[in-house]
């Protein structure tokens, strides 16, 4: 809780500064008296001083990152010393990156020739190649709530994960050094698609939980969440505007929360709640963005999500056994587009549904603080509700 707590600072701190960018140069003034409260904090053992000190810390940070000369390093926040690369070496490697990606994309279609559409979603699914869906298909799962499933998040890099762990245990690696095995393999995933800042959460998150038990440590959700926020926004402070970054980390906390708090519940039960808690989070920074809630995007999430699981990793398999068949790649990726046209087809019906979307102009700031205090008041008062049951 306490690291939880000390996320919401650091956030709060940059969120606050990112209204001021142009007092970037009173960056060292914010930072000394950081310094000041956090030694005040600790010297009187006084907690909310000791987080006040972290907002200031989030402040300077962000004051600091927004120099001009700063800005532009953190532009590909990722790909750290790239200005001191040859424009040689620097084109050759994105030449690499580019063939790999094509050779990659040529695999996800193996099968799928006479199919466009399928070749095409299952493309976006596994790299994030959304330039080539049609705009209907864009409508159609931006009205069902359910475009995400095309952003390279949580969901596509877990299933990879999987992926690989299976295929390192069949080298007869040890499961407890699978997951660290494989983060080089999951990174290079990451790179290839370029570093999207859901697919960094993601590969973070799975690339701490997946080192855990090479360190006899067992697998925590809430700590790789911490953790991961943690690197990211002091890695790059201006990531805290990014809506994308937002949108990632917030509903991935509800859903490690509400997972947590399920566990007693009935499968079923926790699958319910789980969607229903990742969309109420993400609902007002969609309608503060694009001024649309879509209410359908609960029941739609509820099938698709576990639908595009099967996908990915039918679709990963499919690129794996190309390169010893490519004749039973065909077979495994017609399996991915199976799930893909199902999914299709969920999103036709979702959209259909009287109030499945509304438009209700961009939300103010004000309206996103009561939107998540009514969420935080709902929680505890269920966790009030729970602990009265268990007595």
């Amino acid at each position: 809780m306490r690291l939880l707590l000390i996320c919401g600072a650091l956030a709060a701190g940059e969120y606050l500064a990112s209204f001021v960018p142009q007092a970037a140069g009173a960056w060292p003034v914010a930072a000394i008296v950081a310094t000041l409260f956090g030694l005040f904090g600790y010297g009187w053992g006084t907690r909310w001083i000791c987080y006040a000190a972290v907002t200031l810390f989030g402040i300077a940070l962000f004051l600091f990152a927004s120099q001009d000369q700063e800005q532009t390093y953190r532009m590909s926040p990722w790909m750290r010393g790239k200005e001191w690369r040859t424009a040689h070496r620097q084109e050759k490697r994105e030449g690499l990156a580019n063939e790999m990606k094509d050779d990659l994309s040529r695999r996800v279609g193996i099968g799928l020739e006479e199919d466009w559409e399928s070749a095409s979603l299952a493309r976006a699914i596994l790299l994030g190649e959304k330039r080539s869906l049609s705009y209907r298909t864009k409508k159609l799962f931006v009205e069902s709530g359910t475009m995400h499933v095309f952003a390279i998040s949580g969901l596509h890099v877990m299933a990879i994960a999987e992926v690989l762990a299976l295929c390192l245990a069949f080298l007869l690696v040890p499961i407890r050094f699978a997951g660290l095995a494989s983060a080089p393999l999951l990174w290079g995933y990451v790179a290839m698609i370029g570093f999207a800042p859901s697919a960094v959460r993601a590969a973070m998150m799975a690339t701490i939980m997946g080192a855990a038990p090479a360190f006899w440590r067992r697998a925590s959700g809430l700590r790789a969440w911490e953790l991961t926020f943690l690197i990211v926004h002091v890695a790059n402070p201006l990531m805290i505007t990014n809506i994308g970054n937002a949108l990632s980390f917030a509903v991935m906390l509800a859903i490690v929360i509400a997972g947590d708090y399920g566990k007693s519940m009935a499968r079923w039960q926790q699958t319910l709640f789980v969607t229903v808690a990742a969309w109420a989070t993400g609902v007002p920074i969609a309608a503060h963005i694009f001024g649309r809630v879509t209410p359908g995007g609960i029941v739609g999430n509820l099938i698709l999500i576990a639908t595009a699981k099967v996908t990915v990793v039918s679709g990963a398999l499919g690129v794996l056994t190309s390169y010893a068949s490519e004749t039973l790649a065909a077979h495994v990726n017609n399996l991915s587009a199976l799930g893909i046209k199902l999914m299709v087809l969920v999103a036709e019906g979702v959209s259909r549904l009287p109030g499945a979307n509304f438009e209700t102009g961009p939300w103010s700031l004000l309206t996103c603080i009561e939107w998540y205090a009514a969420l935080a008041l709902t929680a505890f008062l269920l966790k009030m509700i729970s602990g009265r049951r268990t007595i």
